[in-house]
């Protein structure tokens, strides 16, 4: 070979191990804001309207209210349908390691199943209720629907009571549990 092309390999070699070195970098960075949102808490506590009255309760990143449904869990998954995930979606992460906001008790980790990878709260997949209209509010509160009850939970990580349980007519049905 002569000197020339040799030369042109060895730029071309140079350019593209530079370039597979962004592609690194940029890759890792990607990933490390992805995985590093561990300054932004998954959950945390905040003040929420439920049944008219102020109370404190676990609430997404965007401030939105967290619900669990009893009687599911990742061994037994009850809300896994489209008409359930409609009304209820699911609180999905893309942290490796999301994280619990100062003075939340429990075991947060991630349930990986299909392509989603959902919160779950000490055993409970976590929620939220499309009928909230907004950040601060929480209209599904002991509403029974998909085999179990709605409920909010608390700082301590269990779920929310109050003395307002209400029935959501259209989806108490037993053939709309999934």
């Amino acid at each position: 070979m002569s000197r020339l092309r040799l030369r042109y390999m060895a730029v071309g070699a140079t350019v593209a191990a530079i370039g597979g070195f962004a592609a690194v970098g940029a890759e890792g960075s990607a990933y490390a804001a992805s995985a590093h949102p561990a300054a932004v808490a998954a959950l945390k506590v905040a003040s929420v309207k439920v049944a008219g009255s102020k109370h404190m309760v676990l609430v997404n990143s965007a401030g939105r209210a967290v619900y669990l449904l009893t009687g599911d869990s990742t061994s037994h998954p009850i809300c896994t349908g489209s008409a359930c995930l409609s009304d209820w979606p699911a609180v999905t992460t893309t942290a490796k390691k999301p994280v619990l906001g100062k003075g939340i008790k429990g075991k947060l980790t991630v349930w990986t199943h299909g392509k989603s990878h959902q919160l779950v709260l000490n055993g409970h997949p976590l929620y939220t209720f499309a009928d909230d209209s907004s950040a601060g509010t929480a209209n599904g509160q002991g509403l029974k629907s998909f085999g179990g009850t709605w409920e909010l939970l608390t700082g301590s990580g269990s779920a929310f009571t109050n003395s307002s349980s209400k029935s959501s007519g259209s989806n108490s049905a037993a053939g709309s549990w999934s």
